[in-house]
């Protein structure tokens, strides 16, 4: 017996996110196993149409819908879940083709790697993944085959299209089989079309095992590397940002940099958040330190400006829909800004203050308060 191989297909479904968010809001349905295995037979029954080959594979699926971000992650998560549960089912020595439809019981499924992430808000296209295993001799064949022709005979049946809807409860705009590759070339054609193609290099090298070391430039100058299996950013607060960083060639007049160090705190935060959400360890550093990693969630920065009599204890530095960018803290003769790096840092911060017995009157300008001349964060001054 020839050694046994899986190709990662799934059928990707277009739906109407609107359902799953709102005062009534319900996410796609877990199938339990006489659910799974009715859809099973209807995409195996499609795939034969398309490929008679496939009679001589095994066809594993679990009965549940997985946005996108579950299914793009180092490892591929979920189809090594069902690899997992396939081999158990069908052993390499004794393969015999077979279908295997995984259910869930009281709302969860077998394996972790099957559960549906629910934290997470869920997006247009859900996918269905489907692992195909077979003798090598079968396999490599029929994954050549499926690379070209889904692209254009990929569709669904409306018998099949019609069973997705009724099982997972979910409204079906378009349903179509497509491989893993298929899938990644669509979030590339995604984040390209939004300025954030460096952002997919940054994934397609997490997801691919054999990838070589990767640093990306952002439009707005941020630097990300992808180095042994980890995403290195690289964190600049407005005092380096605006002295040597990206922003050391602006002109601080008329809050100019206000509006720019924004636009590089919006596209920090968007890569953190997207990488994080597809399963990618962000490591931060200090500019010109990788070897030193930012552990807490949030930055303390010791500043170099001298502040003045009337600045407030605290100010807090916002920006439009970023919310707070950064907070300054005077006692006496010593200003600190402290940055949140993680989600849970605003409010660590806000906790580590009145900790250690800074809180005071806080300011709140609405804005990033910043001396022209020095390009550093100066607090608030209160009215006398």
């Amino acid at each position: 017996m020839s050694s046994i191989l899986h190709q990662h297909i799934l059928v990707g479904i277009e739906t109407d996110p609107t359902r799953y968010h709102g005062e009534h809001a319900r996410r796609p349905a877990l199938l339990e196993r006489a659910a799974a295995e009715q859809v099973l037979a209807h995409l195996a029954a499609d795939l034969t149409a398309m490929f008679p080959g496939i009679s001589q594979c095994s066809l594993s699926m679990a009965g549940a819908l997985y946005d996108q971000t579950q299914v793009l992650r180092p490892g591929l998560p979920v189809y090594t879940g069902l690899q997992s549960l396939q081999h158990a089912s069908n052993p390499g020595a004794d393969f015999k083709p077979r279908m295997l439809s995984i259910g869930a019981s009281g709302g969860h499924m077998p394996l972790q790697e099957l559960q549906p992430f629910e934290n997470i808000p869920l997006g247009l296209l859900q996918a269905l993944p489907l692992l195909v295993s077979g003798p090598a001799s079968a396999l490599n064949e029929l994954a050549e085959e499926m690379e070209h022709r889904f692209l254009e005979q990929g569709q669904v049946s409306a018998h099949t299209a019609k069973a997705l809807e009724a099982h997972f409860q979910v409204s079906v705009t378009h349903a179509r089989f497509m491989t893993i590759t298929d899938l990644n070339a669509l979030l590339r054609m995604q984040l390209e079309h939004y300025g954030f193609l460096p952002l997919w290099e940054l994934l397609d090298a997490a997801i691919n095992p054999e990838s070589a070391e990767l640093e990306v430039a952002t439009p707005a100058g941020t630097r990300f590397k992808w180095s042994d299996g980890v995403v290195h950013s690289f964190f600049e607060s407005f005092d380096w940002w605006a002295q040597r960083g990206g922003g050391r060639e602006l002109p601080a007049g008329q809050h100019r940099l206000q509006a720019a160090y924004a636009e590089w705190t919006r596209e920090y935060r968007r890569y953190l958040t997207m990488l994080t959400a597809h399963g990618v360890h962000v490591s931060q550093h200090l500019p010109g330190l990788e070897d030193a990693e930012l552990t807490d969630s949030f930055l303390l920065e010791e500043s170099t400006n001298a502040p003045q009599p009337s600045a407030a204890p605290v100010t807090a530095h916002v920006a439009d829909d970023l919310g707070t960018i950064a907070v300054t803290v005077v006692s006496g003769a010593r200003q600190m800004n402290l940055y949140p790096l993680r989600a849970s840092g605003l409010d660590d911060l806000h906790r580590f203050i009145r900790d250690e017995g800074y809180s005071g009157d806080i300011a709140y300008p609405g804005r990033l308060c910043y001396d022209e001349n020095t390009r550093r964060l100066v607090a608030e001054p209160l009215p006398h």
